[in-house]
């Protein structure tokens, strides 16, 4: 047996995930406050160095008056997984639907409540049989009011060597000409950021393309400065602080986090240490390679509409879902299509069909984003 417990789904593992609906989450922050480091290091670590984000001198000249975050900042707050129960279970993010009702602005506090909402049976390409499981995040700042909501969900995965595990064909890095990866540079250090030229309801058309993003390749050093602005949650520790978290599990293994294994040297790791190496990723996960971590791709994709909207634009609905991994070596292309547009309650409100794909033209996820865009009715 592998290092990683290969543990399969039984009948029973549906009723189990079922009992655990309506169950409230324990919350383990990562980020307490909205600071102007924090915000800074989330936005670097999705590759994102719009000034409404970073510079306060820039952001103090906005709407907001001061620097806010980007949406998918609480994917730093708190990662929104709710994957309860299944121990052993591989668990894989799937996606998100997103409701954000105000950023979060330099200075905010934050206080957030998860629990358990739905566990479905579903099948895929490459998994015969799995378990969606749903949660319910809520992210409310220091006054109480409700900032952000997230239905938020999970696949709980056989691993490799379990019956009907996931099992992906090993893939190596894509290899890149010096011209492909010259054109990939300049495409994302010329990517378009509207910034403070307003961007109106009245000037946007059905069809309007929005300009791509592109992020990528992605190297071991790309998940490593992920982490340091988004996932010092769910198990992450180092050196004492790690051996404090293993004391602690032991002296009450009920509270063990799923999936926390022992891999290397005998220590207890997690099996997402497969998003940086390559042999946990493909002997014992089934995954092609090292791959991306799911919230951190979403929030690549979100900056393909922050960009497009620019200062004065506030994202409301982003939903998005995730179809196969982003492995190292590889790119994230993102763009956008305006599909609707309408007016309610004196906002306008536009539409976007959102779509990622590799450098092989191949689909990794796809969503919608809806975006509150000024009226220059209003505005004059």
């Amino acid at each position: 047996m592998s290092v990683l417990e290969q543990v399969d789904l039984s009948d029973d593992d549906l009723e189990a995930a079922r009992r655990l609906i309506g169950s409230d989450i324990r919350i383990e922050l990562w980020c307490h406050e909205a600071t102007r480091d924090t915000i800074r290091r989330y936005a670097w670590g999705i590759g994102d160095d719009n000034p409404l984000y970073c510079d306060p001198d820039h952001a103090a000249r906005s709407r907001w008056g001061t620097i806010i975050a980007p949406p998918t900042f609480y994917y730093a707050v708190f990662d929104a997984v709710v994957a309860p129960g299944l121990p052993d279970v591989q668990w894989f993010y799937a996606g998100a639907n997103w409701r954000f009702f105000k950023p979060a602005r330099r200075g905010d506090a934050f206080d957030v409540r998860a629990s358990c909402v739905d566990a479905r049976s579903v099948a895929g390409e490459q998994v015969r049989r799995m378990i969606l499981q749903t949660g319910r995040v809520e992210y409310f700042d220091q006054t109480g009011d409700l900032q952000a909501s997230v239905l938020s969900h999970c696949f709980r995965v056989p691993r490799s060597n379990a019956r009907g595990g996931l099992r992906y064909a090993p893939r190596a890095e894509h290899a890149y000409s010096p011209a492909e990866l010259d054109d990939i540079r300049m495409r994302q250090v010329n990517e378009f950021v509207r910034g403070a030229d307003t961007l109106f309801f009245e000037d946007v058309e059905r069809g309007t393309e929005l300009p791509e993003t592109v992020r990528g390749p992605l190297v071991q050093m790309d998940m490593t400065a992920y982490y340091a602005g988004a996932v010092g949650t769910s198990g992450y520790k180092s050196t004492k602080l790690k051996w404090k978290y293993h004391h602690w599990a032991h002296t009450a293994p009920e509270r063990l986090p799923n999936n926390y294994d022992r891999s290397y040297f005998g220590a207890r790791v997690l099996p997402s240490i497969g998003h940086q190496d390559k042999q946990v990723a493909v002997s014992e996960l089934g995954m092609p390679g090292p791959y991306d971590n799911g919230p951190q791709r979403m929030g690549m994709m979100a900056t393909c509409v922050t960009n497009w909207m620019g200062d004065d634009g506030l994202l409301c609905e982003y939903d998005v879902r995730l179809h196969r991994p982003v492995i190292f070596g590889d790119c994230t292309i993102t763009r956008g299509t305006v599909i609707g547009k309408r007016t309610v309650d004196g906002r306008g409100l536009v539409e976007i069909r959102l779509r990622a794909e590799n450098q092989l033209g191949e689909v990794t996820a796809s969503g919608r984003a809806e975006v509150a865009l000024p009226l220059r009715a209003r505005a004059a």
